[in-house]
């Protein structure tokens, strides 16, 4: 009695890249209540292959995204050396925002429904620290309102996600509501 030979390394490798890549698209596209049975059909196989790759959701979303969250803490990290403290925190918000305009699933694991995730709470944990401090050395160099909490510009995102969300991405809104917060807690 024959039996099919077990995929090879390659076609599993293969199929792995086929289903992230499916899966970047469907999430950028349609954010993240995509199913697993989607991204199977969209990539032409079954949601069997799927399951091998990824047990559930969760598993891919954490494949998917992680090296995006990775990137977020480096972002923070980096604004939060950063000498110019005002520029830094502008750059950082023109950044992410950017990032999550044109990734609805990404923008999705950003908002606090987000935190449902795993990795997306390790990366707040490790991502605040570093937003705390640059918010800190904003307010030492007098370039950011003392009343301008890191809290604030936490809900200053989930706003500005909200605004994605209601608009058209061409229209530039979100893009001049940042601009008017920005000129609003700029200090002097």
């Amino acid at each position: 009695m024959t039996t099919s030979p077990a995929p090879t390394r390659r076609d599993a490798r293969r199929n792995r890249d086929l289903l992230l890549a499916t899966a970047r698209r469907l999430f950028a596209e349609q954010g993240l209540d995509v199913t697993l049975k989607e991204v199977a059909r969209e990539a032409g196989v079954g949601v069997g292959t799927v399951y091998r790759h990824f047990p559930d959701k969760d598993a891919l979303v954490t494949a998917l995204f992680s090296p995006q969250l990775d990137d977020e803490v480096l972002r923070a990290r980096r604004c939060a050396q950063a000498p110019d403290a005002w520029e830094a925190l502008v750059e950082y918000l023109t950044g992410t925002m950017r990032l999550q305009a044109a990734n609805k699933g990404l923008r999705a694991l950003m908002c606090p429904q987000g935190s449902a995730y795993g990795p997306v709470r390790e990366c707040k944990a490790l991502m605040n620290p570093h937003l705390r401090r640059l918010v800190a050395s904003a307010h030492e160099q007098g370039s950011l309102r003392a009343d301008c909490t890191l809290d604030d510009i936490v809900h200053l995102q989930v706003a500005l996600v909200a605004i994605m969300d209601a608009t058209e991405p061409e229209s530039g809104a979100y893009e001049r509501h940042l601009a008017h917060y920005l000129a609003g807690v700029q200090a002097g």
